[in-house]
């Protein structure tokens, strides 16, 4: 299988089609976050990284098998105050690169993922620049946290995924200092300090 995927992150998708025996013949990404790019170089050196979707030419891709991806949901969250709830803004501008790298690659197959919450005006535009109507799954069925997504798809659903019933307390781990062996860093919103996170990393034990 040939996979293009966009706004890549650390390439959980080939993590997916990995864990699902599906064999990847080649995996070309476009990702621009350094961190999110050393963590895939990391798993997958197999992977050609292309950078900033803006600069892609998707007619290279021509005869790939699926295209992957999620834009970013920072303009459409509702964590975000005045979020964008109509087609005009960033957040739209980007989703389009997705679509051009559709059009433009002509992938057999897509998967296009985003936040259930963003608002309905967005959910509609993206339907109808795919001629499909999103799925919701959450996340809860297969993992310890509760995460609505919606998934536009033109590869055929015929079943869910089953409840596996995994709760928080069978993913947290104890009697190991879990803040020795990993590192904690400050999201990139407007306000981020350091400090919070430096909060956030001190063992409970020392928490004030």
């Amino acid at each position: 299988m040939k996979v293009l995927s966009l706004f890549d992150g650390i390439s959980c998708g080939r993590l997916a089609l990995e864990r699902a025996g599906l064999p990847v013949e080649c995996y070309d990404a476009f990702e621009i976050d350094k961190y999110a790019v050393t963590v895939s170089k990391n798993n997958y050196p197999d992977i050609v990284h292309h950078g900033n979707v803006f600069d892609g030419d998707f007619t290279e891709f021509k005869g790939y098998d699926l295209l992957l991806g999620g834009s970013p949901c920072t303009y459409w969250s509702v964590a975000k105050k005045n979020r964008e709830i109509t087609s005009d803004g960033e957040g739209f501008r980007l989703f389009m690169e997705y679509v051009r790298a559709l059009n433009e690659s002509k992938c057999k197959y897509f998967l296009y993922e985003n936040n259930y919450s963003i608002h309905q005006n967005i959910k509609d535009e993206i339907s109808k620049r795919f001629g499909v109507e999103p799925i919701m799954i959450n996340s809860a069925l297969v993992s310890a946290q509760n995460r609505k997504r919606c998934y536009w798809t033109n590869i055929p659903v015929t079943s869910f995924p089953a409840d596996k019933g995994i709760l928080l307390k069978d993913v947290l781990e104890s009697g190991i200092a879990w803040q020795d062996k990993s590192y904690c860093m400050t999201a990139r919103y407007s306000g981020a300090i350091i400090q919070n996170s430096l909060r956030l990393c001190k063992p409970l034990s020392s928490a004030s």
